[in-house]
């Protein structure tokens, strides 16, 4: 808080006094402020004479225009003192169509004004909701901190006890107000109070400390510190019940929801719900406490089954009223085809209220998961070209019946031979791979790999999903190195997570595509060694 000065109020008609408190013939400043511009000749002062003096009334007018609008002003300023000891009523004024409230004046002797202090300047008002309740259950505590005069460095301490835990709540609400006559700048704070032992626990006021500032804005000097208590207040604390059991919560209401998405309100009476695999599911789950801390929010761990993948936001809170209510966004996505069963929910509660311990539940879904028409399971197809390899060529056998110079040269081609075979049986025995065999096995190992690859190209996550579960049930998804394997899973995971958060995060394919990459390279370079295994000498 900054040194505080007093500004002019938006009301229509407002009577204000410099003063509520003033000894007899001492003089003090009432001021009638109308938004608009009047005929004072219509003002009548009259009414004042029964217990008070008054002078000349001075007035002035004033006109502004702001974007366009234009608004005018009258303020009328009359100087007035008390004739006798007493309380007494500054009456209602009527002029043209506005009429201002009456003020409450106290009137002391001269001797006794100086040694009563102007409580009325600085006020500190204070609310709580109730006075017993439970351990771990809030109570709420509104402080109204009124300032009538000009005061530097003010500051505010929150209430305080043995037992107690203080946190203020949202943030300070100021506006300008008129109280029995008299300006105020009024600030609103409201702490949540938290007892953590049972028992009569005192928790004292607020306290509010500044020095006060005396003179004009031009020839001010600083006055005595001036410091406000609320009053005192005592809690009757109960503790926890020895028959309740689980997770404390002592609150006086409890309600537990949830909505999905597609939504699934319009089938009565049923708990199933048709899905596809990779199509995404929204789970809403709003939790709703009267009296209860944020910190003290009971965390909503659900269990979900391994044929679906889960996808949940940071739970998100926010105070409404005494309430506290948490949030949370579930993305389920299943992985195979048929039912699949998403858990209900539960939560044991006190109800401070009743006196007794209740359950809130919601309910679990059924999903029917069927096929995904848009996820095609590519298989292995031979080409036609290598079912030829397969087939042996037909073998033709010509008779010769007359030899001619054959033998000679077969004789000549027969030694060649013999001295080529001498020297291949010289060398490494190698065997051939067919190449056919080869084709088809590399084929068969990249199929579902090469899916995930162009799903991941093409950024669908909804195909990602899909795609790397067929991978993950190949053969060869196992020949890839553990590290590699959680590093595409993360990265996976990171992609589903930006397409169905709420926050809508970027994500860029090209890490995962890298990670595929190597993962092929691992998968060729496995089944060539399979191939090649005992060939080397």
């Amino acid at each position: 808080m900054a040194s505080l000065p007093l500004s002019a109020s938006a009301a229509d008609a407002v009577a204000t006094v410099s003063k509520n408190m003033v000894a007899v013939n001492e003089p003090f400043q009432l001021t009638l402020s109308i938004n608009d511009s009047i005929d004072t000749d219509d003002l009548d002062l009259i009414p004042l004479a029964e217990n008070f003096t008054y002078g000349r009334p001075s007035v002035s007018n004033s006109t502004s225009i702001i974007n366009g609008d234009m608004t005018r002003k009258t303020e009328i300023r009359v100087a007035v003192a008390a004739k006798a000891i007493g309380v007494f009523t500054i009456p209602s004024f009527q002029i043209e169509d506005y009429a201002t409230q009456p003020i409450r004046i106290n009137v002391v002797e001269a001797s006794q004004r100086a040694k009563q202090a102007d409580d009325q300047s600085i006020q500190v008002n204070v609310r709580l909701d109730r006075q017993s309740g439970y351990i771990g259950e809030t109570f709420t505590y509104n402080v109204e901190l009124l300032i009538g005069t000009r005061v530097d460095s003010p500051a505010l301490q929150a209430p305080f006890g043995d037992g107690l835990t203080v946190e203020q709540i949202g943030e300070d609400q100021q506006a300008e107000t008129v109280r029995n006559g008299r300006r105020y700048i009024a600030i609103q704070r409201q702490y949540q109070i938290t007892p953590n032992q049972a028992g009569e626990l005192r928790l004292n006021g607020a306290v509010f400390t500044g020095t006060k500032v005396d003179g004009n804005r031009w020839n001010s000097t600083l006055g005595l510190p001036i410091s406000r208590q609320a009053k005192a207040e005592t809690l009757s604390i109960k503790g926890q019940p020895a028959e309740y059991t689980g997770l404390w919560l002592p609150t006086p209401s409890l309600s537990l929801s949830q909505r999905w998405e597609p939504d699934v309100s319009d089938v009565a009476g049923s708990a199933e719900q048709a899905a596809k695999v990779g199509d995404p599911i929204t789970r809403f789950i709003a939790l709703r406490i009267e009296n209860i801390a944020q910190s003290a929010m009971p965390n909503l761990s659900v269990t979900y089954p391994s044929r679906v993948r889960v996808y949940s936001e940071k739970p998100e809170y926010r105070q409404d009223g005494d309430a506290t209510i948490m949030t949370m966004k579930q993305v389920i996505i299943p992985r195979e085809v048929g039912d699949v069963s998403l858990p209900s929910v539960s939560i044991n509660w006190f109800n401070t209220t009743t006196g007794k311990q209740e359950t809130s539940a919601i309910s679990g879904l059924t999903l029917k998961v069927a096929p995904n028409d848009e996820v095609q399971s590519t298989q292995p197809i031979l080409p036609n070209n290598e079912q030829a390899l397969l087939t042996p060529a037909p073998v033709t056998t010509k008779v010769i019946t007359h030899a001619g110079y054959w033998p000679w040269a077969t004789g000549a081609f027969a030694l060649l031979w013999l001295v080529t075979l001498a020297l291949y049986l010289r060398k490494p025995k190698q065997v051939a791979i067919p190449a056919n065999v080869a084709v088809s096995s590399l084929h068969s190992s990249t199929s579902a790999l090469s899916a995930l690859e162009a799903a991941a190209t093409e950024n669908d996550a909804v195909n990602v999903a899909a795609t790397y579960r067929q991978w993950q049930q190949e053969t060869h998804f196992n020949a890839v190195p553990q590290a590699l394997r959680d590093s595409i899973d993360a990265e996976i995971s990171t992609m589903m997570a930006s397409r169905y958060s709420a926050e809508s995060t970027p994500w860029e394919n090209r890490t995962l595509l890298g990670l595929l990459k190597q993962a092929r390279a691992v998968k060729v370079n496995a089944k060539e060694a399979s191939s090649l295994k005992g060939l080397v000498p």
